[in-house]
């Protein structure tokens, strides 16, 4: 491309051969002379420069140019001059040609030739001289048939590039139309199919005047087009039929109204156009092509609107009546402009800036539009829309008339909006919402969806709040402020101060079984609760706080939900307080975070009430700290009649899980305390058949038993069912005399308790359970090891670890571990006291010490209350004596089973009682300390490898303390 700026340039000789290949262009400044003869080019394009054809002859009326250019391209699209020296007097007859035809005008003269772009009237024709070149007449144009003119024409030279875009040429045409006409005599503007895509179906002539113009079709498919950028018509544009594109910005003038008829099509075609008032029938179609169209007087749209692009609204009321889901351009909606849409998507699907008014006309369904602006977006007739884009940028008012819904999912759908609710507004979220707009009105509000709204400033107002799912919390954080109560023994008074950043919700609130309300803030107005009423700490998590209903309370079986720091009087703890009455019924869930409990006098105020307390409050669940049982009472111990509600302890009322706790250790310390006759059946087995002493053996032991206890206080009854299995074996025996006998072995075991407690004035459970195994040693010692008499000491030495569970009732499952070892040293003397021909009896008196050293793991409850065990490292010691019968063996009772009975009495003393401290409470295992027991047993020798042995034992203590247990155990000799 060679650009020619500022410089003068001739088309001749060796420069037309330079510009073979090459586009000649002419930029401002410029000046390029033709010379005669054809001058070949690769290009010409026009850019503010000038050219000169300095050589036009007149032959017989016939005008030529002596130099012309044949170029592959011509484009003319960025204006310049054509400078000829045209004949004078040269006007061609243009009788009967139709405003399309006069405006393409006749030709005169060709001056290029080549494929164009462009109309050729963006470039200025002068003399060669560079004067105006001018011969304009002015002629009245008439429509066909008509009497009266629609239009004054002005007639001059030109240039055009030709019907068919195929070269430069000067013309002698229409260059200016005044519309006089109006209404059904507006000139008539006629496009053929046939000229589609020519200059032939253009009006490129500049249209003034106040009449109106109409474009009509010859045959389907004809488009027409506008081109001139110039026009400043002001009166109406009619589509009658066919099609119409424009082709330059402002083609429209200043046209009052663009009325397009049924069937009809415009096209923007990239263009800026401006119309007064819009009206478009249905079945005609306005696609904006990346196009701009500006309404200043609104109108009617009932046909379609397609296309991207922008539509500006700056006044009048623009009513459109069906969706146009083709139309994805902006609107700009401005100050004093109305879009009226009775479709959700009048406006298609782009964004729209509204500074005006959108109203929402009985409109239904999602509105998928992105809104910005200050403007207002008015819900009417029954309308029923859904917010479904990004509105951040949004900072105007939603107004929603009577009967009318309107819903929003997240923060992004309502912007920094207000919204003026006399409808229904419905926040469906199933996140948390930080909801900052400001809500007023007397229409109702709907809390939607499982997620949370959360209004953390400021006054929402309301007819009716429905909360049908999910939270609607007022106020995450303590306001400065709370509400005041001022009482005295002569007067009693509510007196509601809110605190600047604390929430108010101005309704009647209705939470239903789905729905949950709660926080730091207000409601004033009534509240009926079928769902859960949450007070500020259970909700949060942060400072306790104050919930305050300043109006009346209905309960439906809804749930309060308070948490507090369980302790006495002046503990710390959520609180509502309703100023006027209550009635019906409602259930009191109480968390304890961190108390320790302790004894009440007044009690722990949870909910004030200033008017008639009627209603009921049910404490759901329970309510524990430490090892205290806290219930609901109506009315203070000093003010009987206040109608307030209290969280109270009494004396006796302890609740149970400490004596399952205490169960369990006991259980974990002595299911594998055993004696030397629970291993072995006897002190010592001899053959008696034989009299050799068995060199080792293998034996297992079952035991059951049913223990029943009563804590320190009495309040609390225990039974636990227990079983033990345990297995060992003689590992290694010898003697350091003839007489005495070593004996050395191992035994491992497995135990399990289930026990079950009961606090006798709440009638509330709980119950424990312990499993877990045991691996030990033990080691005997007998002095006359041929002989069942004589002295014998027997120890052993065990590692036991269990797994320990307690339920109370109503509570979560507690579940810890405990582990330790236990260790026993038992001795005894075995005296005949008398004989018969087939029977030795015997005497032994015996003492055992046990050291009890597993230890519960501490525990923190989930409601908070810390769990230790107590009697640690309890020593018990057996003191008893055994009377039995053993049978004199005889070789002729060979094959015949040999039995011990016995019967044992003991009294055992425990130095340590079993117990548990809650928060820093002891509760203890009664009756344990000192306890008599007595064993009815029998040993016996079945063959020579098999041994029996069983007993049953019951022991007695003091407050109720029993355990009744049942033993068998086997032996088997090697």
């Amino acid at each position: 491309m060679v650009n020619l700026q500022n410089s003068t340039f001739n088309i001749d000789g060796l420069n037309t051969s330079a510009l073979t290949n090459a586009t000649l262009k002419l930029s401002s400044g410029s000046l390029a002379a033709v010379a005669d003869g054809v001058q070949n080019i690769g290009g010409l394009a026009l850019n503010g420069g000038t050219l000169l054809f300095n050589n036009l002859v007149d032959n017989s009326g016939v005008i030529s140019s002596l130099g012309t250019i044949a170029a592959n391209s011509i484009n003319t699209t960025g204006g310049g001059i054509v400078r000829v020296n045209l004949p004078t007097n040269v006007t061609p007859d243009i009788t009967g040609l139709s405003v399309m035809q006069l405006d393409e005008g006749e030709i005169i003269v060709t001056l290029a030739s080549g494929a164009a772009t462009g109309t050729g009237h963006e470039l200025t024709l002068t003399d060669e001289f560079g004067d105006p070149l001018s011969a304009t007449v002015y002629q009245s144009i008439s429509n066909p048939g008509a009497l009266s003119p629609a239009a004054m024409g002005s007639f001059n030279y030109g240039l055009t590039t030709g019907t068919g875009f195929d070269g430069l040429y000067v013309n002698y045409g229409l260059s200016a139309l005044e519309l006089l006409a109006v209404g059904d005599d507006a000139l008539i503007l006629t496009a053929t199919l046939g000229n589609n895509g020519t200059q032939a179906n253009d009006l490129s002539a500049q249209v003034t005047g106040s009449g109106d113009l109409a474009f009509v079709s010859a045959n389907d498919g004809s488009v027409a087009s506008l081109s001139n950028s110039t026009n400043s018509y002001t009166g109406a544009t009619w589509v009658r039929s066919g099609n119409v594109r424009l082709a330059a910005d402002s083609a429209l003038g200043q046209t009052s109204l663009l009325a397009m008829s049924t069937a009809t099509n415009v096209d923007l075609n990239g263009t800026q156009q401006t119309v007064g008032q819009l009206a478009t029938e249905t079945g005609s179609t306005l696609d904006f092509n990346s196009g701009k169209l500006t309404v200043t007087n609104g109108g009617q749209v009932d046909g379609a609107l397609t296309g991207r692009g922008e539509l500006d609204l700056i006044g009048g009321l623009l009513s459109i009546t069906q969706g146009n889901s083709g139309f994805t351009g902006s609107t700009d909606i401005a100050s004093g402009a109305t879009a009226h849409l009775y479709q959700v998507q009048g406006l298609g699907s782009g964004a729209i800036n509204n500074n005006g008014l959108l109203n929402l006309d009985n409109t239904r369904g999602l509105l998928l539009n992105s809104l910005a602006g200050s403007g207002n977006v008015q819900l009417t007739n029954s309308a029923n829309v859904q917010l479904a884009a990004d509105n951040n940028g949004y900072l105007g008012l939603f107004t929603t008339d009577a009967g009318t819904v309107l819903t929003a999912n997240n923060a992004g759908n309502l912007g920094s909006s207000s919204v003026a609710n006399s409808g229904e507004l419905i926040l469906d979220t199933a996140s948390v919402w930080n909801l900052t707009n400001s809500i007023s009105g007397t229409g109702t509000l709907v809390k939607r969806g499982s997620g949370t709204v959360n209004i953390d400033s400021g006054t929402v107002s309301a007819s009716l709040t429905t909360i049908e799912n999910g939270l609607l919390q007022l106020g995450s954080t303590a306001p400065t402020l709370a509400l005041i109560v001022n009482e005295s023994p002569l007067a009693r008074s509510l007196v509601g101060t809110l605190a600047s950043n604390a929430v108010n919700l101005v309704s009647d609130v209705l939470i239903t079984t789905t729905g949950s309300l709660g926080g730091y803030g207000q409601v004033t107005g009534n509240v009926e609760n079928r769902g859960n009423l949450i007070m500020p700490n259970a909700l949060t998590g942060g400072a306790f706080g104050t919930f305050t209903i300043d109006g009346n309370y209905t309960g439906d079986n809804g749930t309060v939900v308070f948490n507090t720091i369980l302790a006495g009087d002046s503990s710390i703890t959520d609180r509502l307080v309703i100023t006027g009455n209550t009635a019906g019924q409602s259930f009191v869930t109480v968390n304890n975070i961190g108390g320790n409990g302790a004894r009440t006098s007044e009690g722990i105020k949870i909910i004030d009430v200033g008017g008639d307390s009627a209603g009921q409050f049910t404490l759901n669940g329970r309510a524990v700290a430490g090892a205290y049982e806290y219930f609901l009472y109506q009315g203070g111990v000093s003010s009987p009649t206040d109608g307030d509600w209290y969280l109270r302890t009494q004396a006796d009322e302890r609740r149970p899980e400490p004596a399952s706790y205490t169960a369990n250790l006991a259980a974990a310390n002595t299911m594998f305390v055993s004696s030397l006759a629970d291993r072995s059946g006897e002190t010592l087995y001899t053959d008696v058949i034989t009299g050799e002493q068995k060199s080792t053996s293998l034996w297992l032991r079952n035991e059951g038993s049913h223990n029943r206890s009563r804590d320190d206080s009495g309040e609390l009854k225990t039974q636990d069912n227990r079983y033990v299995m345990q297995l060992g074996g003689d590992v290694a025996q010898w003697n350091r005399n003839t007489q005495d006998l070593w004996r050395v072995g191992v035994m491992a075991g497995y135990a399990n308790s289930s026990s079950s407690s009961v606090a006798q004035g709440t009638g509330y459970r709980s119950t424990g359970s312990v499993d877990g195994y045991s691996v030990g040693m033990y080691g005997t010692w007998f002095a006359e090891g041929q002989e069942q008499t004589g002295a014998y000491v027997d120890s052993w030495l065990q590692y036991s670890w269990f797994n320990n569970q307690v339920s109370g009732e109503g509570l979560t499952t507690e579940k810890y571990d405990s582990k330790g070892f236990t260790a026993s040293v038992e001795s005894g003397y075995a005296f005949k006291v008398g004989q018969s021909a087939k029977q030795n009896y015997f005497i032994q008196p015996k003492a055992q010490v046990v050291w009890m050293g597993v230890k519960a793991d501490s525990h923190t409850e989930t409601n908070g209350t810390v769990v230790t065990g107590e009697g640690n490292n309890n020593i018990q010691t057996r003191l008893g004596v055994k009377a039995f019968i053993s049978p004199i063996p005889s070789a002729d009772k060979a094959n015949t089973p040999a039995f011990k009975p016995y019967v044992e009495t003991n009294w055992i003393h425990n130095t340590k009682d079993f117990g548990t401290t809650l928060d820093g409470m002891t509760v203890k295992q009664a009756g344990a300390a000192n306890v008599a027991e007595l064993k009815l047993g029998v040993e016996g020798q079945i063959n020579k490898q098999l041994n029996l042995w069983g007993n049953v034992g019951q022991q007695v203590g003091n407050n109720g303390y029993s355990d009744s247990s049942i033993a068998l155990g086997v032996k088997y000799n090697f």
